[in-house]
């Protein structure tokens, strides 16, 4: 089973690892690059309310964080996981790998976004 597995690794085009690669390395700069203007703007903002003299309550209610959405963001990254983990599973099962299991995976990954909105849905109630 291991040999057959290996086998149908070694029959992907070796262009679609470095596709794969370079659609990662994308993400990463431009996330970095978010990270940084978010936390320059963050500074920025906050600089203008002390110098404006703003009241504290109101200062507060505008520099207040999204705690909620960082207590989630675990159950954000379970749900996405479990989901991919379970569409390479199923993708698996329907060899030869093709465009249906690029299929599979958006499906799985979608159903793990949908799960993770319903979750947010009853936590909010």
């Amino acid at each position: 089973m291991k040999t057959i597995f290996l086998n149908q690794l070694s029959s992907i085009d070796p262009d679609v690892y470095k596709a794969i690669v370079v659609i990662f390395i994308i993400v990463l700069v431009m996330r970095f690059i978010m990270k940084i203007l978010r936390s320059m703007l963050d500074h920025k903002l906050k600089n203008r309310i002390i110098d404006k003299e703003i009241p504290k309550e109101l200062a507060a209610s505008i520099l207040q964080t999204e705690s909620n959405s960082e207590k989630h963001n675990s159950i954000k990254w379970f749900a996405i996981l479990i989901s991919t983990g379970a569409g390479l599973f199923v993708a698996n099962q329907y060899l030869p790998l093709g465009l249906h299991s690029i299929a599979i995976m958006v499906t799985s990954i979608a159903l793990g976004f949908l799960a993770y909105s319903i979750y947010l849905r009853r936590f909010d109630k």
